[in-house]
């Protein structure tokens, strides 16, 4: 399984996890975008979108997906450009992007995530009623000598992924592994 198949792969499991959990809940709005209140002073990263939103008796409830399955690829390295990519083994909604480089800048990250979020809501919904859209990204975090940030590409299709990793490649980082290193043991 070449890198593409394994993205394409891992984001129709997520979808068919989430069409099940749509199948089971009662009608409500789908992928909401809210924004989160907190510390975080860009808006970018205070951006949210739920998975689902219902009125009970006059009664907001917000649910969320908990998908427990995922692709389970062995890990593959490749190049793209200069940048060597790890990819483990991941969850579509909760992917990790860890550099052992300092991010100088994220003006490149907060114009991806501006892109792929669709503030105003202008993508046209699929036929299943999915936006193709990321749900959310984390500030870029230093932890240990490394940076991370997290994003959980929702109902975004696979080109979200790869535009995000050549957006790390033209920052001219060495290295990138990505996993869901905190989700998968």
């Amino acid at each position: 399984m070449d890198f593409i198949d394994i993205i394409k792969a891992q984001r129709d499991l997520y979808l068919k996890q989430l069409t099940e959990f749509y199948s089971e809940q009662n009608p409500g709005a789908k992928e909401i975008l809210l924004e989160l209140n907190g510390d975080e002073p860009e808006k970018i990263f205070k951006l949210y979108r739920l998975d689902h939103f219902e009125q009970i008796d006059g009664e907001g409830k917000p649910t969320e997906l908990a998908a427990d399955r995922y692709l389970n690829h062995q890990m593959t390295s490749f190049l793209l450009g200069n940048l060597s990519v790890e990819l483990n083994p991941f969850y579509w909604h909760g992917c990790d992007f860890v550099f052992d480089q300092e991010l100088h800048s994220i003006e490149w990250l907060k114009s991806w995530a501006t892109k792929w979020i669709d503030v105003e809501d202008n993508n046209p919904v699929d036929f299943n009623g999915f936006s193709g859209v990321i749900h959310n990204v984390t500030r870029p975090q230093q932890n240990n000598g490394e940076w991370q940030f997290s994003v959980d590409f929702g109902t975004a299709n696979e080109k979200a992924f790869i535009e995000l990793i050549q957006a790390i490649d033209e920052l001219r980082i060495s290295r990138v592994r990505i996993g869901s290193f905190e989700m998968i043991p």
